[in-house]
């Protein structure tokens, strides 16, 4: 197996922002990225449009996400085994030619919820190839103190497509439905053009030796069970992984019970998106403070997080969430402290983690996000058919009492001050051992 190492050249002496190799990784996945959010939702518009099934919508929807779920670890492992470059240049590739078959069938007239589904479950799969060779790559471009200023680039990039790509998708569609898949393919483009622009740098000497090492000739079931075991071994990592997945769990049937709300209130479109995209703007400026915010806060960040999400839910219980603007302030806040934390975790895991076990580790941790994200909601819409919005909003506020307690646990394990963005190391620790969205 390959042991990744930062590279020597130039381009890892300057910061994360002025490298060039970074900023250009950074643009392909940001642009890849955003035509992907503007496809997500033409997808289950189209399939209204062909069917006025909001079942096959949903259907379609889920066929995206649920493959995802099911070869997340196996990919973090194979991708460990791969070099970053070629994983992930092979795996924007495949997701391009997807897109374009559907671009075709929508241009001549004979798109077909089937072939939407396939080319929506073979790019869900691609992308998870894709989003964990960029994690692992990224610890190669950048020198190791230099990890949390990348990361919050990468946070922040998060949080601005997603806020954009959405209303853009729907945008595009209103106006020629095959507009949202001809965007994503010319992103695509742009993403392969921009990594093979990388690629004679990366095969001069920056690249890591991809030699067979004894991990290499392992099964696959192997690799999988060390990850398993090194994330077992970083307590830490463990817990903040599951606090941080309760906190997504809270926060997706938090949504689904906003949108049975404003159903049942009749509120415009115009309220209901302002109020969803609350929350990205409020991950985008989370993002932006992340680098001065935890380096000046004297308390594990962790603890604060979850404290806030227990008072966020405190005023929408008491409220009953039937108030715009509190909800609205209230998912910022969410938003805002998720990307902070977020950050924390994946520059505790990027600085303790070997880099040949980076992608096991970190798929583990995204697929416990991503079941999350499932079934919250799911659990959302139960509650509030079963109790009203007053009884769920109770309800989410009950569940919230835990991440208190889970935050108290899981920071007592760190250092004391738990401010990993503000350490300085130089070198990786050659035995150190862990990633969810808000």
């Amino acid at each position: 197996m390959a042991t990744l190492t930062a590279p020597e050249g130039a381009a890892a002496t300057v910061p994360a922002g002025m490298n060039p190799h970074f900023r250009r990784l950074l643009r392909a996945s940001s642009v890849s990225m955003l035509g992907s959010h503007v496809t997500t939702i033409a997808y289950p518009l189209l399939v209204l449009r062909l069917t006025s099934s909001p079942f096959e919508a949903g259907w379609i929807a889920f066929a995206a996400l649920a493959p995802s779920i099911l070869v997340y670890v196996p990919a973090g492992a194979l991708v460990d085994r791969w070099d970053p470059w070629r994983a992930m240049l092979a795996s924007e590739v495949g997701r391009g030619v997807a897109i374009a078959a559907v671009a075709v069938t929508v241009g001549i007239g004979v798109p077909s919820v089937p072939l939407l589904t396939a080319a929506a479950v073979v790019e869900g799969i691609l992308e998870v190839f894709s989003a964990l060779a960029e994690r692992r790559w990224v610890g190669s471009l950048v020198r190791r103190d230099e990890v949390p200023s990348a990361l919050v680039r990468i946070e922040a990039r998060n949080h601005v497509v997603l806020v954009a790509g959405r209303p853009l998708g729907g945008l595009l569609f209103g106006i020629e439905p095959i507009l949202p898949f001809l965007a994503d393919v010319a992103s695509f483009a742009y993403s392969v053009t921009a990594l093979a622009r990388i690629k004679q740098w990366w095969s001069s000497g920056a690249r890591a030796e991809v030699a067979p090492g004894p991990t290499s000739r392992t099964r696959l079931g192997n690799d999988i069970w060390n990850g398993l075991c090194r994330l077992r071994e970083d307590r830490f990592a463990c817990l903040v992984i599951i606090l941080f997945s309760v906190g997504t769990f809270i926060f997706q049937a938090l949504i689904m019970i906003f949108l049975a709300d404003a159903h049942a209130q009749k509120l415009s479109a115009l309220v209901i998106g302002i109020v969803l995209a609350a929350s990205g703007i409020g991950g985008a400026l989370g993002s932006v403070a992340a680098s001065r915010l935890l380096r000046r806060v004297r308390y594990p960040w962790i603890r604060l997080q979850a404290f806030v999400w227990f008072l966020g839910f405190a005023v929408l219980a008491l409220q009953a969430g039937r108030h715009v603007l509190p909800m609205a302030l209230v998912m910022a806040i969410l938003g805002f402290t998720g990307a902070l934390g977020n950050i924390e975790l994946d520059t505790h895991l990027m600085r303790n983690v070997e880099k040949d076990m980076l992608a096991r580790v970190t798929s583990i941790g995204r697929l416990v996000a991503l079941v999350a994200c499932a079934i919250g909601p799911v659990f959302g819409g139960i509650l509030s058919q079963e109790f009203g919005v007053q009884g769920a909003m109770t309800g989410l506020f009950l569940i919230t009492a835990a991440l208190p307690v889970l935050s108290f646990v899981a920071s007592s394990t760190a250092e004391p001050r738990g401010h990993s963005v503000d350490r300085q190391e130089t070198a990786m620790p050659d035995t150190t051992i862990p990633v969810g969205e808000s």
